[in-house]
């Protein structure tokens, strides 16, 4: 398969027409006698390297310049295709009102279309080229339908638009400064007018969006944290609210975001932007504020409350939004401060529990000065989230008081009940296993382990069913998958797998539950793996054709792995001048902790990483569903996946391989015995991305 890539193009302006559409992209389309002298001059090389986005951050494949020759150009009914080699879709050319040249220009990634420029009004004998003049994304690509009516290559207005993604265009055009951008996504007297809102209101609205040039230079001036490298992360919004007409005196019901927020990366720390309050009009939101960065000196000043999300009758009683007082801004600054200076993943453990304790403390504080009860709900969040990791550690055991008493007191909001509850599970699970370890021997040990993985089979299934609509309903079955597929239960892994997939294939674990099937089916297929180093540097599986290669995905911070290491520094050594290569793929969280082990420990070998989706999360899996590490598979010279491996077995099946022989044939040492938690596999069919260690060992850290 061709490795695409994504890309990321912008034109600030129209900087280069389409010059095609008016030739040889016509002549395909029309029916005329020179077609194919025109498609002989046509190809999908140049119109790979040709068309690109006018528009700032679509992410679509294209396969490396090298292998632009293996696609196709391909004619069909009021359309181009290039395809991959594949059979991929890649772009799509289509006239869609017959008059010869295309109209709509399209992109695909993952075989889905998720942009398209389009030229609706037809101009194009007047130009003498073509200008699109509407802009939408789709599918994996986003909501987005913006307008471009002058044709400039930059987008006036919006037809479409949620409210995550308006939020992400107000914050990066803060970043660019383009006030143009910025302006398409704030409240207008236009949309004030649409709101149809009581004239005090609509007045406090005008006043809001007033003079946007100073308030923009305002929010930017006296901090670091939106500058050219800042990056964005999330949209972390409270739950949108109906505000009934009955109480904002409009003519109909609105549906508003209140202190919506977001966060953007600076290098290796994340920083909070304060969205504000957001409405939704028609199919378009819109901010009803500059976003204004949180600094850490507590000097930003974001309003609580908004505009339109407040108590009164028909109206008349809408005061000013009400700022955030002196000490709620202190306490944010105080949590801010305590982000930026949280302890690296391989800290002492005692370190990391010290710094999830002050966070939790800070959220409960945050929690009792809260202005509005969405607010209260999200910092009683936080409060569960640092709460449990303390708790895990098993060096915290007031952590599972609180999060019980914390139970009781939420319990007469069902919703919020079960997230605390389903965190509270997780950290009990985690400290009991700790416990089992404690055991005076081996055999109590086993006991005790197989006493827990059933209490923790039986309280994700009962959560399952008692919270079905719960955000973390797919991340229990998951954990349930997770656990079966550690003990060496795949057939039961796969089966729980499956059904995530097939039910929450849009959640994160529906995600990685189609990333484990792939993983759990790769043996006797080839692989598929492309990305870029930890240098920088792109790399692809394809390099390594007529190498035996040892695919191991490591974190510095794993013990099984750091266990592992120097038995693969060994067989490396022996086995690398007969053709033996291995690939990492690193899963720490800071990049900077994988240079420094690999540096410290001599490695040589290659090690691809991609960077975290978002915050709080570990680098991606490359789309393996990866659940424990090291996770370990071997490919042979051809390029296709022998299975999975454990160290224990790893140099005889890298001898077998080298020498051209089949897996089949080999036979473990008399001597080798298994490992507690090993999967029952030998090296002659093992299991692929079956665990290494024992599934204590690797048991995965739950999610927050």
């Amino acid at each position: 398969m061709c490795q695409l890539e994504s890309r990321h193009a912008y034109r600030g302006l129209l900087r280069r027409e389409f010059v095609l559409g008016a030739t040889l992209l016509a002549a395909i389309l029309l029916n005329s006698e020179k077609i194919k002298a025109q498609q002989a001059k046509l190809t999908a090389d140049q119109l790979l390297k040709q068309y690109v986005p006018l528009q700032k951050g679509v992410e679509y494949d294209t396969p490396k310049p090298e292998e632009f020759a293996k696609c196709r150009l391909v004619q069909e009914k009021n359309s181009y295709v290039i395809y991959g080699p594949a059979n991929e879709p890649l772009r799509r050319f289509t006239d869609s009102n017959g008059d010869g040249p295309p109209d709509m220009f399209r992109y695909y990634r993952l075989g889905l279309e998720v942009y398209r420029e389009i030229d609706t009004n037809g101009d194009h004998k007047a130009r003498k080229n073509i200008r699109p003049d509407q802009f939408r994304w789709m599918n994996w690509g986003g909501t987005r339908w913006g307008v471009d009516v002058d044709e400039d290559g930059r987008i006036d207005s919006w037809r479409v638009i949620s409210a995550q993604e308006a939020a992400r265009v107000a914050v990066e055009a803060l970043i660019a400064g383009d006030l143009k951008m910025l302006s398409t996504v704030m409240l207008n007297e236009a949309d004030i007018q649409a709101l149809k809102v009581p004239a005090a209101i609509a007045k406090q609205l005008q006043d809001a969006t007033a003079d946007l040039p100073k308030k923009a230079q305002t929010a930017v001036a006296n901090t670091k944290v939106l500058n050219t490298r800042s990056v964005w992360v999330r949209f972390d919004p409270p739950p949108p609210g109906l505000v009934m007409a009955e109480q904002s005196g409009a003519a109909r019901d609105l549906t508003v975001y209140e202190n919506a927020m977001a966060y953007v990366q600076n290098g290796e720390k994340l920083d909070l932007i304060s969205i504000g309050e957001m409405v939704q009009v028609g199919d378009v939101w819109k901010l009803i504020s500059v976003p204004t960065p949180l600094d850490t000196t507590g000097q930003a000043v974001v309003v609580m409350g908004g505009i339109l999300m407040q108590s009164g009758e028909s109206g008349t009683s809408a005061g000013p939004a009400t700022e955030m007082t002196p000490e709620m801004q202190k306490a944010l600054a105080d949590l801010q401060k305590l982000d930026e200076n949280s302890p690296a993943p391989d800290a002492a453990p005692k370190t990391l529990v010290d710094y999830n304790i002050a966070r939790a403390n800070l959220s409960e504080k945050l929690a009792a000065l809260s202005r509005s009860e969405d607010e209260r709900l999200q910092w009683i969040q936080q409060m569960t989230d640092s709460l449990s990791t303390a708790a895990q550690s098993g060096l915290y055991p007031d952590g599972l008081v609180r999060l019980q008493q914390l139970e009781t007191a939420v319990k007469a909001n069902q919703k919020l009940l079960g997230y605390v509850y389903y965190r509270r599970l997780m950290a009990e699970y985690a400290v009991r296993l700790k416990d089992d370890d404690k055991a005076a021997d081996e055999a109590a040990a086993r006991k005790s382990r197989e006493a827990t993985q059933a209490w923790w089979f039986d309280q994700l299934e009962n959560f399952a069913k008692q919270w079905p609509g719960s955000d973390d309903a797919p991340d229990a079955v998951v954990q349930l998958a997770i656990s079966y597929e550690l003990m060496g239960r795949i057939d039961d892994a796969k089966a729980w797998y499956g059904q995530l997939a097939r039910n929450y294939s849009k959640t994160e674990g529906g995600v990685k539950a189609a990333g484990a099937l792939r993983r759990l089916s790769l043996t006797g297929n080839p692989l598929q793996l492309a990305g870029k180093t930890l240098q920088g540097q792109p790399l692809n599986i394809e390099q390594y054709r007529g190498k035996v290669v040892l695919v191991v995905f490591w974190a510095s911070y794993a013990q099984p792995f750091l266990a592992d290491a120097d038995t693969l520094k060994a067989v490396y050594a022996k086995h690398q001048k007969s053709g033996f290569e291995i690939v990492g793929i690193n899963m720490d969280p800071d990049a900077a902790a994988a240079t420094a082990w690999l540096g410290q420990n001599s490695i040589r070998w290659q090690n691809l990483r991609e960077s975290p989706q978002q915050a709080g999360t570990q680098p991606g899996d490359f789309g393996f569903g990866i659940v424990s590490v090291p996770t370990m598979f071997l490919v042979n010279k051809e390029g296709i996946v022998e299975g999975g491996i454990t160290s224990r077995n790893l140099d005889l099946a890298v001898d077998a391989l080298v020498q051209g022989k089949k897996l089949e044939s080999l036979k473990p040492p008399a001597d080798a015995q298994p490992a507690a938690g090993d999967p029952p596999a030998t090296p002659a069919a093992p299991a692929v991305g079956t665990p290494a260690a024992p599934a204590a060992a690797g048991t995965p850290r739950p999610k927050n």
